[in-house]
């Protein structure tokens, strides 16, 4: 899998950027804040449908374009090839002010082949797989962010898990909303009967895939970590269901929602107290420990920076196992935070792949005797430069 052309207009740093690619390795060289990241944030929406970067989705909108359009309009498109029939994918990003207001509201549109679709169907026509220096918060990070990072890498090779997210996630709205009536005596109890059925049912649909994809991921990570030069260190990746429940391995489905119902209608008093949803994928977790302790407390931070390497390569590797075509790396100035051990694997993996991405803020980072046959490109407020293009 690989992109052969990619177009910018209004995206952050860029007015306009048209590239052409083939399969290979690709390397921006330019300062911090020189537009670099969001090259790679841009192609990585476009597997996704999310930016990298919290923050509202207006803010991909160019400044510039603010200043200068009535409208203004952001537009990623890109051409992707692979073992499949090449496919256009497009995300829009349209901005109008409020009528009564200075406020800016902005809307999103995707398009495969031309063709307007929901965001479920854009959503692995193009996989990609980030290494960031961001990554860390995977490890030390908030249980969103973990969730997070499980949902991405799911939804890349699982449409049907992204439509069971969006539907969980409207029914949790609305059973939250219930459940603030119920704790302002507007209701009765019984009104939760049909949500916390379609809770189950739904979530039970997540919590085994989250349980699979984990268990992968694991198998794959602790291999790489030990071969990253952690044979000491025992290191192991658990999944964590948001409720008191253990998940065997061969469970059936039917028997999961059974048991999944049972604890959300038996936690009814306490929700309507709280006005929310206790239980629930929206509660999961995932434990990364190290001897068996938790890592974000007792791990050094290299020893968390190849916890996450391991997981990335693993990442890698299981993607490609399952839709039998490796997916597009994108590499965010990461090379210069490794030492020369995890930087040699990264490299390896790369020469593995059909192409890859890598930002880095120093041509001596992305030397010759790293990347003999590297395509380099020179970035600078937004404007990029070829320096060198292998034939």
């Amino acid at each position: 899998m690989h992109l052969t052309h990619l177009l910018m207009q209004n995206v952050r740093t860029y007015r306009e950027l048209k590239l052409d690619f083939d399969p290979g390795i690709y390397i921006f060289i330019g300062k911090n804040a020189s537009g670099k990241s969001n090259l790679l944030d841009a192609i990585s929406q476009l597997a996704t449908t999310k930016s990298n970067r919290h923050g509202k989705e207006i803010e991909v909108v160019s400044w510039d374009a603010f200043q200068e359009e009535e409208f203004p309009t952001a537009r990623i498109f890109a051409e992707v090839g692979g073992l499949k029939s090449p496919v256009n994918l497009e995300i829009v990003i349209s901005s109008i002010k409020h009528l009564n207001s200075s406020e800016w509201q902005s809307s999103r549109r995707f398009r495969v082949n031309g063709i307007n679709r929901r965001a479920s169907d854009l959503v692995g026509n193009l996989r990609v797989v980030m290494f960031s220096v961001d990554d860390l918060t995977i490890i030390n990070g908030s249980p969103a962010d973990r969730r997070r990072y499980l949902d991405i890498t799911i939804s890349q090779f699982n449409r049907e898990y992204v439509r069971a997210l969006q539907r969980y996630n409207r029914i949790l709205l609305q059973r939250n909303s219930l459940l603030r009536n119920l704790k302002d005596q507007n209701g009765t109890i019984d009104e939760l009967d049909f949500w916390d059925q379609e809770m189950a049912e739904i979530g039970a649909v997540i919590l085994l895939e989250r349980q699979l994809i984990v268990e992968k991921l694991a198998t794959g990570a602790v291999k790489n970590y030990s071969e990253l030069g952690f044979d000491n260190k025992n290191f192991s990746i658990n999944y964590l269901p948001g409720m008191p429940l253990k998940l065997e391995r061969e469970i059936e489905i039917f028997d999961l929602v059974g048991r999944m119902h049972e604890i959300i209608r038996e936690g009814r008093h306490g929700d309507v107290w709280r006005g929310s949803s206790r239980f629930g994928p929206h509660r999961d977790d995932v434990d990364f420990l190290i001897n068996g302790k938790n890592a974000s407390s007792v791990a050094s931070r290299g020893e968390q920076r190849t916890a996450v390497l391991a997981l990335r390569l693993s990442e890698v590797n299981l993607s490609t196992e399952i839709t039998g075509e490796s997916p597009v790396l994108l590499l965010d100035d990461i090379l210069s935070e490794l030492d020369s051990n995890h930087r040699d694997k990264v490299i390896n993996m790369s020469y593995q792949v059909d192409q890859v991405f890598i930002t880095v803020p120093d041509e001596n980072i992305a030397h010759e005797q790293y990347f003999p046959t590297a395509n380099k490109y020179e970035v600078t407020d937004g404007d990029v430069r070829v320096l060198q293009v292998e034939n």
